[in-house]
């Protein structure tokens, strides 16, 4: 039996379905219309490995440089979606024991 699919936006990394924001992963000021839903937690866990890594997102004249801000950022959002992936992967059983 399946269970019963939330109305709306879930976290791409836990899927809860409550104080979901979509956040613009891409940066709003580089790639606006890419936009990855985050629960709050996860939403400020993205700003703070961007904030770590000294990607700046604000808005910048130079195309070049708001295109390799924007790759660098989608590359943490992607991250944070393998790396929860990854984890609910280890947790099943082998199929090969």
């Amino acid at each position: 039996m399946k269970s019963p699919v939330p109305p709306g936006p879930v976290c791409a990394i836990c899927g809860k379905d409550k104080h979901i924001e979509a956040n613009h992963a891409g940066g709003k000021n580089h790639i606006a219309w890419f936009k990855v839903p985050f629960c709050e937690r996860h939403h400020g866990q993205f700003h703070r490995q961007l904030e770590g890594l000294g990607i700046n997102l604000r808005y910048t004249p130079n195309k070049l440089k708001r295109l390799v801000l924007a790759a660098l950022a989608l590359t943490i959002a992607l991250w944070m979606v393998l790396q929860a992936l990854w984890e609910a992967v280890s947790r099943l059983p082998d199929e090969n024991t």
